[in-house]
């Protein structure tokens, strides 16, 4: 039987407004001492934003601990006093300059359980018009594009997009049947 290990301490290694990573002193259930670093990432949210011609919109950034620019979601943490369905509405307009009419959750996504303490949940955006210039953040570089699903699915296939909101994203809409890929 899998057994929940016993906490007998924590220490705050280091903490800003985004993560806190917290060293335990656990107790193993064979009885062996063990002290296991966690990062406790603050909420996110994710948008699959999908126009009217069923193209589903990347945004392409550099990502620093990867050292490469990828294809992401939309998407950001959720700010204090928000929900994740509000933090993906003001990160859709931050980013894109988009709103939309229709939103629907698509699930949530826990963000490398053996190391961090975090998740992300994931909306569909649909019925999207434009309201303004995107108001990104003075640390956002980020290009913006359309992808048809066939085309993502094929990105994904070949391990081009390893991105696992995407993935999550993508599992949810297909499991749903709410993709058409020709």
């Amino acid at each position: 039987m899998v057994e929940k290990w016993q906490v007998e301490g924590e220490e705050l290694a280091y903490a800003d407004r985004w993560v806190r990573v917290v060293r335990a002193h656990v107790r193993l259930p064979n009885g062996r001492a063990y002290v296991y670093t966690t990062l406790w990432r603050v909420p996110g949210a994710a948008i699959v934003a999908l126009n009217d011609d069923g193209n589903i919109l990347l945004v392409r950034e550099y990502r620093h601990p990867l050292g490469q620019v990828i294809d992401q979601l939309p998407g950001g943490l959720v700010d204090e006093g928000e929900t994740p369905l509000m933090a993906a509405q003001r990160e859709l307009r931050e980013e894109t300059g988009l709103e939309a009419h229709e939103w629907e959750w698509l699930g949530e996504v826990e963000d490398n359980p053996g190391l961090i303490a975090g998740t992300t949940t994931l909306f569909l955006a649909r019925d999207l018009h434009y309201v303004a210039d995107p108001a990104r953040e003075w640390t956002e570089f980020l290009e913006t594009h359309w992808e048809s699903p066939s085309r993502l699915q094929a990105r994904i296939a070949c391990g081009e997009i390893r991105d696992r909101v995407v993935l999550a994203a993508w599992a949810f809409l297909t499991a749903r049947g709410l993709l058409s890929v020709e």
